[in-house]
């Protein structure tokens, strides 16, 4: 029979062996933490790659990335909030959508850069430096020039470009239709 774990050992030996036993006890614990974080990490790994929500989560991230602070967020919320205008009002569909958007910080930032856009492009004639830094400070990089084109991307990233005239269209739409294709392109 063992002594009590109060008791001191009296000698260097009882103390060695005091000190192996407690040794293997904090290893054998060791070992059964380290399974089951190994266990809870596949778990939590198997729910990432499916896609599946976590906890109170509604949706799983994907793999893009924000090109401003809280841009995947924002999108999503606008596209619910136009989606759920766009259901028959009083289905379970709508309120699911509008209970979503309703419970979530949303500073509708997709459509103020839209409006911006267009305030900016409104009667586009051609880039002047002003034209290029407000675009700048939405994102929308105009460095590029290709013969008498303007090669612009937000944010640059290669796939979302498009391609401006350097002098605007004689129509008095074209600013507007340019905004509405970078819109769409974009926000």
């Amino acid at each position: 029979m063992g002594k009590p774990a109060s008791e001191k050992p009296r000698t260097i030996q009882e103390a060695m062996t005091a000190y192996e036993n407690r040794i293997e006890e904090l290893e054998l614990e060791k070992a059964m933490l380290e399974e089951e974080n190994e266990t809870l990490r596949a778990r939590v790994a198997s729910f990432s790659s499916a896609g599946a929500s976590t906890g109170d989560t509604v949706i799983a991230r994907g793999q893009e990335r924000d090109l401003y602070p809280g841009e995947i967020r924002e999108v999503v919320l606008d596209v619910l909030w136009h989606v759920g205008e766009d259901c028959r009002q009083g289905s379970r569909r709508a309120e699911i959508l509008r209970d979503i958007v309703k419970s979530n910080a949303f500073q509708d930032e997709p459509r103020r850069r839209a409006q911006e856009l267009k305030t900016i492009l409104k009667g586009y004639s051609g880039m002047t430096s002003a034209v290029r830094k407000k675009l700048h400070d939405l994102g929308i990089d105009a460095d590029a020039k290709v013969s008498k084109h303007i090669k612009v991307s937000y944010y640059g990233d290669p796939r979302y470009a498009a391609t401006l005239a350097s002098s605007g269209s004689d129509s008095r739409c074209g600013g507007k239709n340019l905004a509405s294709d970078l819109i769409q392109r974009f926000f």
